[in-house]
This record gives C-alpha cells, sequence and structure tokens, in this order.
C-alpha cells in the first residue's frame, strides 16, 4: 500500500442512509443488497446527480472497544444539501458536519484495514492531530473491489479538531 495524500477540510454533507448492527463479516453479507435498497431509494426521490452522488460506508463504532455482534455499520449516499426526504422503513437522512482528515488509498479488498491502521496509528500518532467524536467513514470513488486482486480509489476520512 503506497503512502496516501491526506489533507485536512470543512466537511458539510447530507446523507440518505441504512444501518447494520453485527459484525463486519455479516455487513459485508448484506452490504450490496443494502447499497440497491438505498439506490432505488434515492432514484424514485430523484436524489441521485451522477456527477455529485458519492456512496459511503459510515463506522459508528469502535471495533477494538465494542463487542462484534453490536457494532454499526452503516451504507449511505450524499444528497443535495436542500433535499427533502421523507424517511421510509429503515432508511434514515443524516448530517456529517465538521473538520476531517482525508486519505485518498488506491487498494485492494485485503488492504482496507491496514488503511485505516495507518490513519488512526500513523497519521494522527505523527501528526499529533486531535480525534472528534464524530463518524469516520469511506467515501467510494470507484466501485470497490469483488476480489483480493482489484483495485478502487477510496478517501477514509477521520474525524479531527
Amino acid at each position: 500500500m503506497e503512502k496516501p495524500i491526506i489533507r485536512v477540510e470543512e466537511v458539510n454533507l447530507k446523507v440518505i442512509y441504512m444501518r447494520h448492527r453485527g459484525s463486519y463479516a455479516e455487513f459485508r453479507k448484506k452490504s450490496r443488497s443494502m447499497f440497491n435498497e438505498l439506490f432505488d431509494f434515492a432514484s424514485k426521490g430523484n436524489l441521485i446527480n451522477s456527477e455529485l452522488t458519492k456512496v459511503l460506508t459510515i463506522y459508528d463504532d469502535n471495533p477494538f472497544i465494542t463487542q462484534s455482534n453490536h457494532l454499526r455499520t452503516s451504507v449511505a449516499m450524499t444528497i443535495p444539501l436542500d433535499s427533502k426526504i421523507v424517511e421510509l422503513g429503515e432508511i434514515t437522512e443524516a448530517s456529517i458536519e465538521g473538520r476531517f482528515a482525508i486519505a485518498e488509498f488506491n487498494i485492494n479488498a485485503k488492504e482496507y484495514g491496514d488503511a485505516w491502521k495507518y490513519m488512526y496509528e500513523t497519521y494522527a500518532k505523527e501528526n499529533d492531530v486531535e480525534l472528534r467524536d464524530a463518524v469516520p467513514f469511506e467515501m467510494y470513488l470507484e466501485e470497490p473491489p469483488r476480489n483480493m486482486k482489484d483495485r478502487s480509489l477510496v478517501h477514509i476520512y477521520i474525524p479531527i479538531i
């Protein structure tokens, strides 16, 4: 894995999301159908702009603290800030705001854990970055790899002060 380019930015996003509670392995098995349901909802509501809409995975819990069967992980997509939606079933809206360190990685499926470890254990510690209590997330610039050989571009956002 190459050392990423990292920038710090103020973020103001509005998202719709669906949450899963359980292990990351269970989440991976269900995530594609969750994304499909989210895209169907967004399509029906005319919320998708092919040039602006981004797809995310949001991590609400720290896997080193929270038991795996209680981890909360969400699939999400950005929507225009002025969107008005009627929440439906498990689909909810939220805002993600504040300052984030954002790293761009070109990684395969096996390297996601290393990318997260780099952000928290290398970048944050070496740069004396103070973390804030907000959700970190992945933003996919390309479809995530379906196998262990393919690579894709992903941005990892960690909330900082």
